[in-house]
């Protein structure tokens, strides 16, 4: 490890186009793919969920399940991915999760986790990791116990989010009971919950003593975060955030990306939800967050964006947002306004995207 940085698994979220734009803006952070259903696994092992990108490392596979021998075999065809390590879920607390053993319910079958993890640690040799919570619910908060039972079975590395299951993302994380369970533990921890800004990072590790941070929903339409919580952490200069220009053009290569890598239709409707996290904060966009989230291609995304981008800064503000979409349809086009998939500086995509002609640039 390289970075006191980690960017968890987050469904729907961390797909190979997210972990692609994280790696623009910093190398060396540690990312995890969607979690991945074991089970799921055993009936389509061809599933893309688990493809990995050359330039990701260090790159881990989530895993997600309750019978054992059936996550050492998904561990396995992790490894056979590629994965630097695998994380096993433990902390998930979507009820469509829980309702078996799966995810956070696992932390009320300690000794189900055990075997998991053991079978699991047997079948690779990669390193192992757990993601897990602080409880169930605050009337069996047992982190420590978890923690110390999962070291004892053979993890190198935990993540603990700052909740229980009962609290699901709201409510306030609680340092203080990472630090504890970060003390009660000798191997390496992040810390996880409610960092959103690189001062979040720099009090989270001050107060439990975590070898490193988890950053997820801080990342959503800000994967800047992870770059200037690195620098904030090495050099201790704080950068600012980027303008909004800046975060429109990313929010445009985010969704062009996803279009190119899973298909026009699958791959707009993922990205409306994208893009509004990447125009939340900008004054006055209620408008155009509504006509994001029924955009039907990336063309009628890039000219919502450019109306909003002239609406923030003006003429050279969407002059500057054009060019960008400009350069990308030259880099990602065999002629100018012709897309396809192939790009040596992305991850490679199995579908074409949508085309649309030059706009800024003769």
């Amino acid at each position: 490890m390289k970075s006191r940085v980690y960017v968890p698994p987050m469904a729907g979220v961390t797909d190979i186009v997210f972990r692609d734009i994280v790696r623009r803006v910093d190398r060396e952070c540690m990312l995890a793919t969607e979690m991945v259903s074991s089970r799921a696994l055993m009936n389509r092992p061809e599933t893309r969920i688990m493809d990995l990108a050359a330039n990701e490392r260090p790159i881990g596979i989530q895993i997600f399940g309750h019978e054992p021998d059936v996550m050492a075999r998904a561990a396995q065809m992790a490894e056979a991915k590629g994965a630097d390590f695998v994380d096993i879920n433990m902390g998930c607390p979507v009820p469509k999760i829980t309702k078996g053993k799966d995810g956070c319910a696992l932390m009320r079958e300690p000794d189900l986790a055990r075997e998991i993890v053991t079978t699991v640690k047997a079948s690779i040799s990669i390193p192992l990791t757990v993601k897990f919570r602080l409880g169930w619910d605050d009337t069996s908060r047992n982190a420590i116990e978890f923690g110390q039972m999962l070291e004892a079975a053979g993890v190198c590395a935990v993540t603990v989010h700052g909740r229980t299951r009962q609290q699901l993302y709201s409510g306030k994380a609680d340092w203080d009971f990472i630090g504890k369970v970060r003390k009660s533990l000798s191997i390496p921890m992040f810390g996880n919950g409610d960092v959103f800004e690189p001062e979040d990072a720099v009090k989270l590790l001050e107060m439990t003593g975590c070898a490193g941070v988890a950053v997820a929903r801080g990342t959503l339409g800000n994967p800047w975060l992870i770059a200037r919580i690195t620098k904030y952490l090495e050099t201790g200069i704080l950068d600012g955030p980027p303008d909004e220009i800046e975060r429109l053009i990313c929010g445009y290569l985010h969704c062009v990306g996803l279009v190119r890598y899973k298909g026009v239709r699958v791959g707009t409707n993922e990205s409306r939800r994208h893009l509004t996290h990447y125009t939340k904060g900008i004054p006055d966009t209620a408008t155009y967050r509504t006509r994001l989230t029924q955009i039907q291609s990336a063309a009628e995304a890039a000219q919502i964006l450019a109306e909003l981008a002239e609406q923030v800064g003006g003429t050279d503000g969407k002059r500057r947002f054009l060019s960008a979409v400009e350069d990308d349809d030259f880099e990602n086009s065999k002629e100018p306004g012709e897309r396809h998939g192939d790009s040596e500086s992305s991850v490679h995509a199995p579908v074409n995207g949508v085309a649309f002609a030059p706009v800024a640039k003769p």
